[in-house]
């Protein structure tokens, strides 16, 4: 009787400790999928709890996986910090570009340089060159071709840096397309001999006469195939 009484207790108490690792165990499954969930850490709609850093980082990330409206939130709120407010307007412009709001990525790009008058960051720098090229596209896109040309010129020469360059959150676009979109626009305000020399920056072996008209057709039909090229 003893004996059977003590076996009870035994199983009692293994049922129970069993019961308890369920629940715990339970427990953890619950808390680690709801933190995978949230973002592993994400702080929910409250974006502001968030470095600039951070920002930054998501705001990118968001970018490039076509998320455009969780990276308006992100870059949106980097425009408030006095530690990276450029670096938010330049990331809502190529947003807006990307979901084909021309209007405001155009806003969003004058407004980096405008308030960027001390030169924080120069010309060369990674960042400047991103929204230079940024805004040669959604002026090409506006058609207004003047601004175009002065947006793209610091990708004319032909030289390591400018010919290595390609848009660092989407490396598909390179120097190639703000070249041909620069000399698109030099086509559309006749002037055929800047757009030949971008034109044989990407192509060397393209030849043709400016001087008739048939050379400057073919200059244009050149630049129109390299364009559905990249597309």
């Amino acid at each position: 009787m003893k004996k059977n009484q003590i076996k009870l207790k035994r199983n009692l108490i293994i049922k129970k400790t069993l019961n308890t690792v369920f629940w715990v165990s339970l427990l953890l499954i619950v808390s680690f999928s709801s933190y995978l969930f949230t973002g592993c850490g994400n702080k929910g709609n409250d974006v502001s709890s968030y470095s600039s850093n951070e920002l930054t980082i998501l705001g990118w990330q968001a970018f490039q996986n076509g998320n455009f409206a969780e990276a308006e939130r992100y870059f949106n709120e980097l425009t408030k910090r006095e530690d990276a407010y450029l670096v938010g307007h330049g990331g809502l412009g190529w947003t807006f570009l990307r979901t084909y709001k021309y209007q405001n990525a155009k806003n969003e790009f004058n407004k980096f340089f405008t308030l960027d008058s001390l030169g924080v960051y120069p010309p060369t720098d990674s960042l400047t060159r991103d929204v230079r090229a940024g805004q040669v596209f959604v002026h090409s896109a506006l058609s207004e071709h003047s601004v175009v040309i002065t947006s793209s010129q610091g990708f004319t020469a032909n030289n390591a840096t400018n010919n290595n360059w390609r848009f660092r959150y989407d490396r598909n676009i390179t120097v190639v397309d703000v070249r041909l979109l620069r000399a698109a626009s030099q086509v559309s305000m006749k002037n055929f001999t800047d757009a030949y020399t971008m034109v044989r920056l990407i192509e060397p072996s393209f030849e043709t006469d400016l001087n008739t008209v048939e050379g400057r057709l073919m200059l244009v039909m050149k630049i129109e195939e390299l364009i559905e090229m990249r597309r």
